[in-house]
């Protein structure tokens, strides 16, 4: 894949749909791209932007927030646009035009491909980056740029647990290992789980186990049967199998709306 093509093509796309403003010219002085994608919980997202909002101001100074809407019925632009001072966050939303079920790959990779930072950090909507530890997050960034970071997650009841959607990477790396594949769409789970599978043969994996992130358990959308996992393993058993994957990025059409 031709990732400067890739990435001017966007660069280029995005500026036809809205022009190019004074935050965005900021943004590209930020020191990384939070990447959060979104399909339907307004409630939930509407909480993630107040929270974003009353994080210090030398956090949020060094960061963009950047919303990949998936697709919603209920628009991620829609959902935020009433949050109180939220001119004061660096954001942008960009929404894919297609419903398609369990397209959290395709989403991934449309966040990577538009980021303004080269340090981006996937995470979810039902996790929640507390300001301590983003403060260390920040601080990892420029040190280990030949590496792949993930986090701990905090749930409500003291119990931890890491995830693997939620992760640290230069936007080059994330491309190097080859984008989420998107031959997961359509069913549910494996498409991080392989993404991680993949980068592993690339670079290392860090866990930072002390670095605790929060859980919204409201979070989660209601929309997707996670009972439904054998289509996507007998899949990633398959692709373990020959090694192979799929470069067939971005199979819907998408815009920018903030």
């Amino acid at each position: 894949m031709n990732l400067k093509k890739l990435i001017s093509k966007a660069y280029l796309r995005s500026k036809a749909q809205s022009s190019i403003s004074k935050e965005d010219l900021k943004s590209h002085s930020k020191l990384l791209t939070v990447i959060l994608t979104y399909y339907n919980q307004v409630n939930v997202l509407e909480k993630q932007v107040k929270y974003w909002l009353d994080l210090a101001g030398d956090v949020t100074r060094r960061i963009t927030f950047l919303i990949v809407d998936d697709g919603s019925e209920k628009s991620a632009a829609e959902a935020v646009k009433h949050v109180p001072n939220i001119e004061d966050l660096s954001l942008q939303i960009f929404r894919i035009h297609e419903d398609k079920y369990c397209n959290i790959g395709g989403a991934r990779n449309l966040g990577s491909l538009v980021a303004f930072t080269e340090w981006i950090l996937h995470t979810d909507v039902d996790i929640v980056l507390r300001e301590d530890a983003l403060r260390r997050i920040l601080q990892i960034i420029g040190r280990d740029k030949r590496k792949i970071h993930r986090f701990n997650r905090q749930y409500e009841n003291g119990s931890t647990k890491i995830h693997p959607g939620t992760m640290l990477l230069p936007r080059s790396l994330y491309w190097e290992v080859g984008g989420c594949d998107e031959d997961f769409v359509g069913n549910y789970g494996q498409t991080d789980v392989h993404f991680l599978y993949r980068a592993e043969k690339v670079v290392p994996v860090k866990t930072h186990k002390n670095i605790m992130l929060g859980f919204r358990s409201d979070g989660e959308t209601k929309e997707i049967d996670r009972s439904k996992l054998v289509p996507n393993e007998q899949l990633f058993m398959e692709k373990m199998a020959t090694g192979s994957w799929s470069s067939d990025f971005f199979r819907f059409t998408w815009s920018r709306v903030r």
